[in-house]
């Protein structure tokens, strides 16, 4: 496990590192985070990125997109934060810190969703009609939907599929990152309006 949070460590921390070079540059801001290329970032986001949309004849049920929030996911939204809010050097050692503690002890999952009816868009309450969880080799792990009351602006910043008629969650389960990434996995959202199954390979 040592070694485990060792390599975590490193795969957060150098993209992070203070930059050097000329203060003109364009690459910079006046903080102490690289920006993130946006090719990249593109690019691993809708690697990690599923998509369902639930129709009853025409009408639509519901909408789900959402994100797994792996070591690599992490890293650059960790980045992207981080240079958009210009923090220094204090800044990004505890922001790396906590993130590393959370993805050792546990897995989680950003998620915008929709529904026509407000009522039923309520996955954080406990009356709700939803439920979420997640197998990985061969076990399931319930979890813990947490609405974010982050800014739109912010939110689409690092989600740009994310929009003002859906509400954005974070769904938490008790199982560390890195043993979801080492097993194929599932995410299901189950309900009376329909069920959701998002696959994703193992990174390993």
């Amino acid at each position: 496990m040592k070694c485990s949070s060792r390599r975590l460590f490193w795969v957060l921390a150098l993209p992070l590192l203070v930059a050097t070079g000329c203060a003109s540059s364009p690459k910079y801001n006046s903080g102490s985070v690289q920006a993130v290329d946006d090719n990249e970032y593109e690019r691993v986001l809708e690697k990690f990125t599923r998509l369902d949309r639930q129709y009853n004849g025409f009408y639509q049920t519901y909408e789900v997109q959402g994100t797994l929030l792996n070591s690599e996911v992490n890293r650059l939204v960790l980045q992207k934060t981080g240079f958009y809010h210009q923090w220094d050097g204090e800044q990004v050692r505890k922001e790396r810190e906590r993130s590393i503690q959370d993805i050792s002890t546990e897995s989680s999952f950003f998620f915008s969703f929709f529904t026509p009816e407000r009522e039923t868009n309520d996955l954080n309450k406990g009356t709700t009609i939803w439920k979420v969880y997640l197998e990985s080799g061969g076990v399931r792990y319930d979890g813990r939907v947490v609405r974010r009351n982050d800014k739109l602006a912010d939110l689409k910043a690092i989600y740009p599929y994310h929009n003002r008629w859906s509400v954005p969650y974070k769904v938490h389960f008790k199982i560390p990152m890195a043993v979801v990434e080492q097993n194929d996995c599932k995410i299901v959202f189950a309900s009376s309006l329909g069920t959701t199954t998002f696959h994703f390979p193992s990174v390993k």
